[in-house]
């Protein structure tokens, strides 16, 4: 970022992250100075705040006001200054317990670790199901549906179709059709769900230029496609609990974050953000991963945070589970939780023949 955090800088940040996070009020350099002992004045503490918020770790809301935590800033701390996550085996054996009790379906199970993971955190869950690893586009056809649109086909390895109506400016003649089939199954043909849903574009050399347009658009249709095939299900539990941050009792920016986790096609883009390498480059799958703020890739969760892992479900499929709430999260509990959540359904879904 261009400053050197220093230790006192560190401890600034921490202290601002742990007040924030605990009462939703910006904090001073005053009230830093009275609470802790930083060795320093107050000025030199302001001084160090003013500094911090120029590189980005802090901001203020108001000319007045004291400092609260940015993206980088709250990023910063769960990377490095967060007291390590307390896991013990009781908790986890407990969890496990709790979610094998009489379901005979996945999906329920899932539904049941989500209410268990609203418990121990107070926040709303979200959960993918189980999706095969293996899942890969077999080949794609084209086909004139009219004048103006084309049918596109989607053959999934699983024996999965699916359609999609493409619009086109012209008439296209069926060699063209063909031809275009082929370069598209060229650069799609046996990518999985998640390559597919991740390839924003295809490289421009892949097509002739009069035909990039339309290339897009039928590109985006196998991105719906293979979302769907993706969608065993998504769940969103606990909605109202997001009503209890003083952030989210803004009409409006409740709304957005709903249209987000409440649409399966938007939840699928959420979930893809963890097999993305920018927010977790040396992490492992089975981890659990944090999406902070502006990091998320669409803004009506900018002021969400997210943290999620991976479950395995027998040997052939998996999917993640999580919970959402404000960037001032209690990240240590939330990151907790779904550590123990996650392991333990793996667990339950391993033992279940349901997982397959």
């Amino acid at each position: 970022m261009g400053i050197d955090l220093n230790a006192r800088r560190r401890r600034i940040l921490q202290a601002v992250v742990d007040s924030y996070i605990e009462t939703s009020e910006p904090v001073g350099s005053q009230w830093l100075a009275d609470r802790y002992e930083f060795g320093c004045r107050s000025a030199t503490l302001r001084n160090d705040m003013a500094e911090m918020a120029d590189y980005g770790y802090l901001s203020q809301p108001h000319t007045s006001a004291g400092r609260i935590p940015t993206s980088v800033g709250y990023r910063f701390y769960v990377d490095h200054l967060m007291p390590p996550m307390m896991l013990e085996s009781s908790p986890t054996s407990r969890t496990e317990a709790a979610l094998s009790d009489i379901r005979d379906d996945v999906h329920g199970i899932v539904k049941d670790a989500c209410r268990l993971l609203m418990e121990l955190t107070s926040y709303p869950a979200v959960a993918s199901a189980p999706t095969g690893r293996r899942t890969s586009l077999h080949h794609l056809i084209l086909a004139q549906a009219d004048s103006r649109h084309v049918l596109l086909v989607a053959i999934f390895s699983t024996g999965h179709t699916e359609s999609r109506i493409v619009e086109t400016a012209d008439g296209l003649t069926r060699a063209t059709l063909v031809d275009l089939a082929d370069r598209l199954n060229h650069h799609l043909a046996q990518r999985t769900l998640t390559e597919i849903m991740s390839l924003e574009h295809l490289p421009a050399y892949a097509l002739p230029r009069q035909w990039l347009n339309l290339a897009e658009r039928l590109l985006a249709a196998v991105r719906h496609s293979a979302a769907s095939i993706a969608d065993g299900g998504y769940l969103f539990e606990g909605p109202e609990l997001l009503l209890r941050q003083r952030e989210f009792q803004n009409t409006e920016r409740m709304e957005q974050v709903l249209s987000v986790l409440t649409e399966s096609e938007a939840l699928a883009e959420v979930f893809l953000q963890f097999e993305c390498v920018h927010v977790d480059p040396v992490g492992a799958a089975d981890t659990v991963r944090v999406v902070i703020g502006d990091e998320h890739r669409t803004g009506a969760l900018d002021h969400c945070s997210l943290v999620a892992r991976r479950y395995n479900a027998g040997l052939s499929s998996w999917g993640y589970i999580g919970v959402v709430g404000p960037t001032r999260m209690q990240y240590s509990t939330a990151m907790s939780a779904v550590e123990m959540t996650a392991r333990a359904l793996s667990a339950v879904l391993a033992r279940t023949s349901l997982a397959g």
